[in-house]
This record gives C-alpha cells, sequence and structure tokens, in this order.
C-alpha cells in the first residue's frame, strides 16, 4: 500500500468523524487512536492537535487545514512506520458495518498543484467532488461512479 500524506489525512479525516458514532465498533476506534497516536509521536503536536479538531464537526475543516500544514510530506521511514497501523484502521473500518455506512458517502475535495500528470482513478459512492487543480500535465479522471443520494426535489 502506498502511502502519501493526502492517504494519511483522508484516513485521519474519516476516522475523526467516525468516532463520536456510539454504533461504531471499539475496535475501529482503538485502530483510529492508534493511527492518531501515531501520528503525533512522528509529526508533533501541531499534528496531534489538528487531529483532535477532525473529531468535532465545528473544528473539522480547520483541521484539515493545519493537518496538511503539519504533515506537507511523508519520508520512506514514515511511511514504514505508519504502514501498518494505518491498515489495522482500513481492516477495522472494512469489519465494521456501522463504520461503512458513516463513509458510504463521501465527499471529496481536492486542491492540486502538480509538477506532472495527475491521474484519478476509480472513485465510487461520492455524492460531490470539488476539484481545483494547477498542473504541467495531462488531467485524467477516470471510472467514477457518483452515489445520487436521496433526491430532495429542489
Amino acid at each position: 500500500m502506498a502511502i502519501d500524506p493526502m492517504t494519511l489525512s483522508s484516513a485521519l479525516v474519516a476516522g475523526g468523524a467516525l468516532i463520536a458514532d456510539a454504533t461504531v465498533k471499539e475496535m475501529t476506534k482503538d485502530a483510529y487512536q492508534a493511527l492518531k497516536g501515531k501520528v503525533g509521536d512522528l509529526f508533533g503536536r501541531r499534528a496531534a492537535k489538528a487531529t483532535d479538531k477532525l473529531e468535532v464537526a465545528e473544528t473539522r475543516e480547520e483541521g484539515k487545514a493545519e493537518l496538511a500544514l503539519a504533515i506537507p510530506d511523508l519520508r520512506p521511514d514514515e511511511a514504514d512506520e505508519i504502514r501498518p497501523v494505518l491498515q489495522q484502521v482500513r481492516e477495522a473500518m472494512r469489519e465494521d458495518e456501522a463504520a461503512r455506512q458513516g463513509l458510504a458517502h463521501a465527499r471529496i475535495a481536492l486542491d492540486l498543484d502538480v509538477g506532472g500528470d495527475v491521474l484519478i482513478d476509480n472513485v465510487e459512492n461520492t455524492r460531490e467532488i470539488g476539484i481545483r487543480s494547477r498542473s504541467q500535465g495531462d488531467f485524467t479522471f477516470t471510472n467514477v461512479k457518483m452515489d445520487p443520494g436521496s433526491r430532495s426535489g429542489n
């Protein structure tokens, strides 16, 4: 599994959103807490404070922005250290029906500034996608299955 700051941030945001849900299994919450602890150990107090903000809806966007500043990149040794903990979070969420339901309808927001090509592939079950991209190469967005959600008639 390749790990980059976006993958790590996505897992932290998803876990932060689920942590207060009483129906989510303790196994999932424990795996998320382990990931959160590892991020704090590797990236310091700023990253730890940012992950705290991900757990509260009113501060989630602020936490995302702070997390991006606290973890601008991952060195190979950091990725190697985080990989097994992140894998535990993914496995816990996959086995937890309440967690899967809580994450079933995602909202994706990307702000890309890339010196080369961009490839985004295989996006499913999202209701909103917002992309702002600056790339010097090709931008390719393929295999997208949107979730139409419930139609309100508006």
